[in-house]
């Protein structure tokens, strides 16, 4: 398998590369709290007709952030590979070796 080498970021793409960090691990710390809400917490299960839904929109709201956390970092690197493409088609030399000057 051949092995790709990619460059390193600039200076604009390791800020945003750096943003989506912290907004992903902000994102995944809010569904583990989401997930980990008990709903004891929101009353008595006996008193509340609705306290069923809450079973099921803290784990669909937790599993959402979660989702929310990885599309983040996916459309982070599909924008940085999209910009590095663009790079490499605007640079104007074809791609491979060129040829000796003698031909």
């Amino acid at each position: 398998m051949p092995t790709r080498v990619i460059p390193k970021p600039d200076a604009g793409a390791e800020r945003t590369i750096r943003w989506s960090r912290v907004v992903s691990f902000v994102l995944v710390a809010l569904a583990a709290i989401v997930l980990s809400l008990r709903p004891e917490l929101f009353g008595d299960p006996q008193h509340q007709p609705a306290h069923a839904l809450l079973h099921v929109w803290r784990i669909v709201v937790g599993l959402a952030l979660a989702v929310a956390a990885l599309g983040v970092q996916v459309v982070v690197g599909v924008r940085w590979r999209r910009d590095l493409r663009r790079a490499a088609e605007d640079d104007g030399d074809p791609p491979g070796n060129r040829a000796p000057a003698d031909r």
